[in-house]
């Protein structure tokens, strides 16, 4: 019983911290974001040149800080009822 309410604290818990890490990532050095994504996942070669590329990256970060903090306040009010 008592590490099921464990391991849902932890997920609720790391989930956001990555959420958080991932987009502050994205929003600091766009460019090592796009390399690491180029040689792991798939090729972007076009995004190291583009600045525009480079913005909506920003904007992706910007929305998964957004969504890890919609999150923790949709669990907090959700605690305290």
């Amino acid at each position: 019983m008592l590490y099921r309410i464990l391991a849902g604290a932890v997920l609720y818990l790391v989930l956001p911290v990555i959420w958080v890490s991932l987009g502050i990532w994205m929003l600091v050095v766009p460019a090592h974001f796009v390399d690491y994504v180029d040689e792991n996942v798939v090729h972007l070669t076009e995004a190291r040149r583009r600045p525009a590329w480079q913005l909506a990256i920003r904007v992706v970060g910007a929305g998964l800080i957004a969504f890890a903090v919609h999150f923790v306040s949709n669990v907090l009010s959700a605690l305290w009822k």
